[in-house]
Formats: structure tokens, sequence, C-alpha cells
């Protein structure tokens, strides 16, 4: 099953973790914000060499951390490389989306035109 390493950035205070359900953690850990995340089989591999690399930033007995802009970055980046823009994707794109604008603009075209054209021309007639 597909778990979430994320990054969440709440004041100046960064959560590292992993989860199973992305929304529920974000809705959680409110107000914090999203930064990063990855999908993956084996977040625990990841989160421990995470963890281990900012283990000198870490406040004691949690797991917040207090990162460097230039760490924020490198992790971040770590996480964005692997594929975790994934998750957000827009519900129409490529040809979908090009077929729904054109459907769109002709139900548009055809609606303008019955009730908006016609029944100025039919006063003339």
């Amino acid at each position: 099953m597909a778990s979430y390493v994320y990054l969440i950035k709440n004041g100046d205070l960064f959560n590292i973790g992993f989860t199973n359900n992305l929304e529920r953690t974000r809705i959680d850990l409110r107000p914090g914000e999203l930064v990063a995340f990855l999908i993956t089989e084996k977040p625990e591999i990841l989160i421990k060499n995470l963890r281990k690399k900012y283990v000198d930033n870490r406040l004691p007995g949690s797991d917040y951390y207090r990162l460097a802009n230039s760490q924020v970055n490198e992790c971040k980046s770590f996480l964005e490389t692997d594929g975790s823009n994934n998750y957000f994707q827009p519900f129409l794109k490529g040809p979908s989306l090009f077929t729904f604008f054109i459907l769109s603009w002709l139900a548009l075209t055809y609606l303008i035109i019955q009730f908006a054209v016609d029944p100025i021309f039919s006063r003339f007639s």
C-alpha cells in the first residue's frame, strides 16, 4: 500500500513524517502548510534516512525540526524529484481537456444563439 512521506511547515518548525492518508494528516497538523511530499511503497526507509540526516536539528521528543532554508530546499527537492507532485493532478488534461473545451464552447454557442439571438430575429419576421 502506498504511503506519503511529507514535509509540513508550522511556523518556523518543520514536521517530517509519513502517513497513509495525507489529507487527514494535513488537517491534524493545521495550521501547518504542506511543503512537499513523496508517494512511496516503503516510507520507513526514507523517513529513517531523512531523520538521520537532520538529527541535529530535531526538537527532543517530537517529529519537529528547526531547518535552515538550504536544508528545507534540499529536503523539498528530494521529495519532489521522486514524483510527489502526482498527488494533486488536474481532473482534465491532454485530449480530455481539449474535448471538454470544444464541447463546452459548442454548447455555450448553441445556448447563446437559441436564447439570445433567435428571439431578437424572431421579432423582425
